[in-house]
């Protein structure tokens, strides 16, 4: 290889370099540039959302309870089916007497219990005495 070949060669290898690195760059620079928008942009949108009252963290509401009505779908009361009743008849049969529940005869009514629980009279914390006055030599 003569004088004139190599310095092509490192011209050339100077060159690939070069673009690589300018490739990089800009790369880079995309990528900075694109995560920035991207953060001013989720942060508009929650400004905005804060300044217009609606913070769903001051909501007493949660989320899951705020579908509208229309979208809700009860489903059919079902009526349980007659296998499962002659398996539950089945079981009750193998299981040892001990464990197996006997219908009780005719009991005495049930007393009804008050709802509300009347709260206990607290006596009344006697007020204490007011501090004697501090006395010092300045007074």
């Amino acid at each position: 290889m003569d004088q004139a070949d190599r310095l092509e060669a490192k011209g050339l290898a100077r060159a690939k370099i070069r673009a690589k690195r300018r490739r990089t760059h800009s790369i880079r620079r995309r990528t900075i540039r694109g995560s920035l928008a991207l953060f001013a942009i989720v942060w508009a949108v929650i400004f905005l959302q804060l300044v217009s009252g609606n913070d769903p963290a001051l909501s007493s509401i949660p989320q899951a309870h705020r579908r509208p009505a229309a979208a809700v779908k009860p489903e059919p009361a079902r009526e349980p089916e007659p296998e499962a009743e002659a398996e539950a008849a089945l079981e009750a049969e193998r299981m040892p007497e001990e464990f197996v529940e006997e219908p009780e005869a005719e009991s005495a009514p049930v007393e009804e219990v008050p709802t509300e629980i009347e709260p206990e009279a607290e006596p009344e914390p006697e007020p204490e005495p007011e501090p004697e006055p501090i006395v010092t030599s300045a007074s």
